[in-house]
């Protein structure tokens, strides 16, 4: 009986050790497997930090070829002409018959004082002040290189006149259409399309 109590008892004392020696919950058995566990997280961790940074570099890199681009294209597109264009066609006016209005240019030439032709009676003289119109500005050095020239041209055509030339406005029409031939004549091939006077004194 006493050998009995004694083998109950000794069964009671290894049940408890083997309950001590369950694993806990959440643990390993074997102490070196929890520290790799904790190594691995560790490593995912900054695994998860190198690809975080990764992707910023990523972002950032995305975005200064996106402006490079973007600048190139601008770039091209003032190259080519576009926004040049575009100022130039607003700029352009359109006719009643949907044309371009070509805005003309005036050029205005030194003042003329000439003795006019009275055949010996009294003096007379003329005094005016002359405007070339052309059709474009890049006419305009044309005229002023061979402004010594046209000059000369006028002014010996308008000493020529008689009072009476120039009567009424019968009289400056002719002095117009003739000045107006002279100057191209004179000019070419700078095409001069109208002789406009802005002042025009005859005493």
């Amino acid at each position: 009986m006493a050998k009995a109590k004694a083998k109950e008892k000794d069964d009671e004392v290894e049940a408890e050790e083997k309950d001590d020696k369950k694993i806990k919950p959440g643990k390993s058995a074997n102490p070196k497997d929890d520290d790799d566990d904790a190594e691995g997280a560790e490593g995912e961790a900054v695994e998860g930090e190198a690809s975080t940074k990764k992707s910023k570099k990523k972002i950032m890199i995305f975005g200064v070829i996106a402006l490079v681009l973007l600048l190139a294209g601008l770039g091209g597109a003032y190259y080519f002409g576009m926004f040049s264009k575009h100022e130039d066609h607003a700029a352009v006016e359109i006719g009643p018959d949907g044309k371009p209005i070509e805005k003309a240019i005036f050029y205005t030439l030194p003042e003329f004082l000439v003795n006019l032709n009275t055949g010996g009676k009294q003096t007379s003289f003329l005094k005016a002040t002359i405007i070339l119109e052309v059709a474009h500005q890049n006419e305009v050095p044309q005229i002023e290189a061979n402004l010594p020239r046209l000059t000369d041209t006028l002014n010996t055509y308008l000493r020529e006149l008689r009072p009476s030339d120039l009567a009424g406005s019968a009289g400056i029409q002719r002095l117009r259409e003739e000045l107006l031939l002279r100057a191209n004549k004179t000019l070419a091939p700078v095409k001069i399309n109208d002789i406009l006077f802005k002042e025009i004194i005859v005493q």
